[in-house]
Order: structure tokens, then sequence, then C-alpha cells
């Protein structure tokens, strides 16, 4: 493979700067413009003087070999560690580049290694949710898929259907000799198996989509019954500006918190009502917006007045399943809640931090944390639109085994189709459209 070369560390100032290269020939490159001593050895570090194209002296540096395979790439591949300057970096990236090495494309370090089998594509892509991991528990969920947690549960599912496949290409090689075969009831419990393989796989999906990208929770009401206190009791910082005037807040405001491993963006909104000015109205244009947007709404009332504009918004939410806080408690309940009796009600006190717990609690839960805590992977957005897609192609099988004979060959052309979801979540059928896709979101050098 051509070689190509980018940063693998941050540009800017820093104590130190790595310039990675993988391709052929990489020695013979760098022997141009790196002096050290003695032969340069796999996996040790080399001091020595990297000069530029021009053949001057740039820095004073650390070179480390590794060679293929034993590389990320599979490759030859060189890191050089220079002093963590930027305008260094750069005359080195210029000279690499007059000596034939191209940049690196984002993520074509990790293609590289998938192409070359030091990886499948559900391990590559875990390579950039370890470097983009808001939490450890996101954390932890990419570590898992890099080593192959979710590689494993695939190509189990595959396996099951790659017996399955050759039990009925049995029929066909050897419909003349009298060898077992499956009935078609046996061929349906062994379908059902993976189905509920795949069902238990996709129950993470949804969690795994607040890991990678967080839950937008939006505060809503009506003005001055306490959301921007609610808000930096929640953040445990003065935030929002708190105001003893109505229509304080014009705008959202949105900061994010480690919930037990979810990132949680709470975002305060505007209180709804007829706007009086128009600088008013389009925060209050805003807020409905976010109504749309938000995974979960929480719907805040004062224990002290409940109000005609408190019920119009509540016509607004309620189809949203909207939290129902109760703030200012610490004042008494003097509001009755028979309209909210069916609904989840967590009784608050912003000013005090009175059940603050009890509602972050309640949030954990109504984004699901119980039911899929402790599971090993939680699947991404492409893997669950894969494996909907395995299930519905496994269901319309299923069904039509059921409901008539189907001859051998289109029983295999369609277990066959099935299969083809599976083997793109592990990169056994992808395209150079699905590698744009998914390294273009990698940064460059990795």
């Amino acid at each position: 493979m051509e070689p190509i070369v980018a940063p693998a560390t941050p540009l800017g100032y820093s104590a130190i700067g790595i310039l990675r290269l993988s391709g052929d020939n990489l020695l013979e490159v760098v022997k141009k413009v790196f002096k050290g001593k003695g032969k340069i050895r796999e996996r040790f570090a080399h001091y020595g003087k990297f000069y530029t194209y021009e053949g001057k002296l740039l820095d004073e540096v650390i070179l480390i070999y590794y060679k293929a395979p034993r590389s990320y790439t599979g490759e030859d591949m060189v890191e050089v560690c220079f002093h963590g300057n930027p305008l260094i970096i750069k005359r080195a990236l210029e000279t690499f580049n007059k000596l034939g090495v191209r940049t690196a494309r984002p993520g074509e370090f990790t293609l590289r290694a998938f192409l070359n089998g030091k990886m499948d594509l559900a391990q590559a892509e875990a390579v950039n949710e370890l470097i983009l991991a808001k939490t450890e528990l996101s954390l932890e969920n990419a570590l898992n898929q890099l080593r192959g947690s979710l590689s494993k549960r695939i190509n189990s599912l595959k396996e099951r259907i790659l017996n399955l496949l050759a039990y009925w290409e049995s029929e066909i090689e050897f419909e003349e000799e009298d060898i077992p075969t499956l009935t078609k009831e046996e061929s349906l419990e062994i379908l059902e198996g993976v189905l509920e393989e795949i069902k238990e796989l996709l129950s993470s999906s949804t969690f795994g989509r607040y890991l990678r990208e967080g839950v937008k929770v939006a505060i809503v009401g009506r003005p001055n019954v306490g959301k921007s206190s609610l808000f930096n009791a929640l953040l445990g910082e003065e935030r929002a500006i708190v105001s003893e005037f109505e229509g304080t807040t014009r705008d959202y405001i949105g900061e994010t918190i480690n919930l037990r491993g979810i990132p949680v963006t709470f975002l305060d909104t505007a209180g709804i009502r007829e706007g009086r000015e128009e600088v008013e109205r389009a925060g209050i244009e805003r807020s409905l917006k976010l109504l749309e947007e938000a995974d979960l709404i929480i719907f805040v009332l004062d224990a002290t007045s409940l109000k005609e504009e408190d019920l119009k918004i509540w016509d607004r939410v309620k189809t949203k399943n909207p939290l129902i806080v109760v703030n200012k408690i610490d004042l008494g309940l003097r509001i009755k809640l028979d309209e909210f009796k069916n609904w989840d009600i967590i009784k608050v006190s912003a000013k005090e931090g009175t059940n603050l717990e009890g509602l972050k609690e309640a949030i954990l839960k109504r984004v699901g944390f119980e039911e899929v805590s402790g599971k090993e992977v939680y699947i991404s957005l492409r893997h669950k639109n894969l494996l909907e897609e395995a299930m519905r192609r496994l269901k319309t099988l299923m069904e039509d085994l059921k409901g008539q004979e189907l001859g051998v060959e289109l029983r295999l052309l369609r277990l066959r189709e099935a299969l083809e979801p599976l083997e793109e979540i592990t990169g056994g059928v992808a395209s150079e459209e699905l590698f744009g896709k998914i390294f273009s979101n990698f940064c460059i050098g990795k």
C-alpha cells in the first residue's frame, strides 16, 4: 500500500507531537530524514535527529518502528515523536509529503487495519467511539466492542444461519442419498432462536444512542415556576439567571452532566405563555420546538399556584409522556393534582435541594437504565437498522415456511438474503460508500 502520514496527536503546543506513518518501504523513506546511531530495530525507541527535505535540522526525535504484520494497520508503521510545536509538525509533514508520503484521510489507518484483517468493521467503529466517549460507561461500552463483544454475538448468529444453510444445501447435493435432514419444525426452531437473539440485541439500541449522543431533557413550564432554579440545582452551579420577574429566560440554555454514566443535557427553556414582546416570543417558539426534539420532558408546576397557563401547557406536552415535577414544595403543597393523578409526579424543592436525587433516578428509569444496565454491549443506529432488516427477512421466511411448502432453492435464497445485513455489521459485505460514511467521521491520524 502507498505510504501515508498524519499527526497522531492534536495540533497545538504540547510536550510531544507524534507523526504516524504506514505503508510499504517506510524505512527507506524515513532513513532519508532521520539520522541516528545503529540499525533501526523493530519495537525499539531510537533517538536521532530529523532533517527537512532541504537538509536542515528540524528537531531531535524518538522513532519507533513496527514491522508488518505486527502493527496497528498490519503494514509497516513508524511513529516519530517530536517536540510538540505545531510549526515543527507542519514542517515534518511537508517533508514527508515531498518524499512521496501522502497525508492520510480521516480514519485511513483504521480502515487499513480492517482491510488487512486486524479487526472487523464493528471493532473499527469502536475505535472512534473509544476516542469520542463522553462518560466511563460509554468508554466501557466502546472497549467491549473493540474487544469483540458485539462481533462474537453477530458471528454466533451468522454461524447458526450458515449451519441451517448447510443442512438445506445438503438436500440438493445428496438428495439421492439417505442422510439426515431437518424437519420444517426443526428449521423453524433454529430461526426462532436467531430471532430471539436479534431481539435481545435490539433491546439495547435506544440506550446505545443515549450513551453515544446523550439524552436531551427539556425543562418546560410557565414563567416563574422555578425552571431555572431547578436547572441550576440539577447542575450544581449557577448557570441560568434566576429572578422573581416573569420572562427572564428569553432563550434556552443547555448544559450536560454525567448521570450514572449517561450524558444528560438539561435544557432550560423560556417560560411558555403569550409573549409580550418580540424577543420573548422568539424564545417561546424555540421552547416549543425543543418539545419535539427532546428525549424527555420535565413539566414543572409551582406547588403554591396552579394557573390556566399551566393547563394549556399541559395539553401541549401530555402526549410526550412527561415527568411532572412539582417545585417549591418547601412552601407547602397548596394545589390539587387531580388533573395529573395518573402520571409520574416528583415533588422537589430546587431552592432547598429536596428530592433532586429522586428526580434523577426517575429520569434514569425513563431512559431505560434499569432494564439494560449491565449489558456487555449497546448497539449503534447502524447496527440497529441492519439487525431490523435481518429480522424482517427472517420473519418473512418463517411465515412462508409455515404457510406453504417452499422449494429448497427459494429457501436458500431467502436465508442468504437474511444473512447479508449481519455480514454488513462486521464488514463481510461492505461497499466503498459504506467505508466512506463510517471512516469519514474519524479523526485524521486514526
